[in-house]
């Protein structure tokens, strides 16, 4: 089956065109402004940043999916009474479940913002009604608008550090692009493994890959220390099958790529595929990789989700 992506660049401009229909775009792009001062008290951000930003973020395949599935259901609610009696109910919350997908592929400071401007929707838009899909959706564009704003004045290049700390641990470069490259290669049978890999240094120069690979090591590096305490040193040093601890720091990667990542992240986590599982079934020496092994999963696939939404694959589905 071949990829709808053939024809992203226009249903990307539908989608946008929509949301404006319900939002305008000055009123969204005001909306980031003023939160961008409500909570960090930035005053002088360019109004072409903030557009091209905003535009940007609804550029990407997993904010189309997001954003139209929101939008359908805008429009099956007024039809359907029983979806609009729950959607009454205080506690409803599956318009923000769905809507909170775009902020997690920008980190927990967008999803810190989301919950801010949900709680004072009102506030940032006071002729809208805060319930709806659509508005849910829209509070994860600002959200998601404003973090990459702030983000931008983190301008290093986190490459070198990441791949320094990673082949401290025995993890190369091409250890990862290898994982990518089988990954891909059942969707696009030309593909060039030079692809993946400036797929995976694209991953790998982000701070918030940094913060990930730098904990997730020093923790395993730790154990091997004895630096923490003994029970916590044999719960991590024996990866006890209930210490999830080591999955939640990893998923922070490919977080960032949408939820096709993830699940990437959960098919490798069991798989255990090339230098995963070496890294998995070696304890020798009182050695822990408890952290890591998790961690190239969740590089791999943050890379192998990057491909996915930069590039248009050949077929849709495996060709095997």
């Amino acid at each position: 089956m071949r990829t709808f992506l053939k024809e992203k660049a226009l249903v990307l401009n539908e989608m946008r065109d929509e949301v404006f229909h319900h939002f305008p775009q000055a009123d969204i792009e005001a909306a980031v402004a003023r939160l961008l001062v409500e909570v960090k008290g930035i005053k002088k951000i360019p109004y072409d940043l903030i557009t091209d930003t905003l535009l940007g973020v609804l550029s990407k395949t997993e904010t189309y999916n997001v954003m139209t599935t929101l939008l359908e259901l805008e429009k099956k609610v007024k039809h359907d009474p029983e979806l609009l009696a729950s959607m009454k109910d205080s506690g409803y919350n599956l318009h923000r479940t769905i809507a909170m997908s775009i902020c997690g592929m920008y980190g927990s400071g967008a999803s810190s913002l989301f919950g801010f401007l949900d709680c004072k929707f009102r506030f940032f838009f006071p002729n809208k009604r805060p319930k709806s899909f659509v508005s849910k959706g829209v509070c994860a564009l600002v959200a998601s608008t404003a973090s990459v704003v702030i983000s931008e004045k983190v301008k290093e290049d986190y490459t070198q550090r990441n791949l320094t700390l990673l082949d401290s641990r025995g993890v190369s470069l091409d250890d990862i692009v290898d994982i990518v490259d089988m990954l891909q290669r059942p969707y696009s049978p030309d593909l060039e493994r030079k692809v993946c890999e400036q797929h995976v240094l694209a991953v790998l120069r982000k701070q918030q890959t940094y913060h990930a690979v730098q904990l997730a090591i020093k923790i395993d590096a730790g154990v091997e220390n004895n630096e923490f305490s003994k029970q916590y040193n044999h719960i991590v040093g024996s990866d006890e099958g209930l210490f999830g601890v080591d999955e939640s720091i990893a998923t922070a990667i490919p977080l960032m790529y949408g939820t096709i990542a993830l699940t990437n992240f959960g098919y490798l986590d069991k798989a255990k595929i090339g230098i995963i599982k070496e890294l998995d079934s070696d304890h020798t020496g009182g050695k822990c990789n408890t952290f890591v092994d998790d961690l190239v999963c969740g590089l791999v696939a943050a890379a192998c989700g990057r491909l996915a939404h930069n590039n248009i694959s050949t077929f849709n589905k495996p060709t095997d």
